[in-house]
């Protein structure tokens, strides 16, 4: 038997790909003989990065930006596992 785990993130508490995990080690301790299939999902928001690097064997670099503000924080950029497309968040 196979099972899909297609959880969305947790906002602020878990990602998209730590709750995947988190479920297939509790069904883990209930089903045996069962092949999981983690696909952490997201719908357009946080998590969303993650999300599609992940799926794409891609990569995530962090980098200084200025805000709309004019601060300083850390910016992300995925890249995904094409090497041509890039996320900007």
């Amino acid at each position: 038997m196979k099972i899909v785990i297609a959880p969305d993130s947790f906002k602020e508490s878990m990602s998209g790909k730590v709750a995947c995990d988190a479920i297939e080690r509790g069904l883990k301790k209930v089903l045996k003989d069962v092949e999981f299939i983690k696909v952490p999902m997201a719908d357009g928001g946080e998590g969303t990065t993650e999300s599609l690097v992940d799926a794409t064997e891609g990569k995530i670099y962090y980098t200084e930006v200025t805000n709309p503000l004019s601060e300083k924080i850390q910016g992300k950029l995925g890249v995904l596992g094409d090497r041509e497309t890039a996320i900007l968040e």
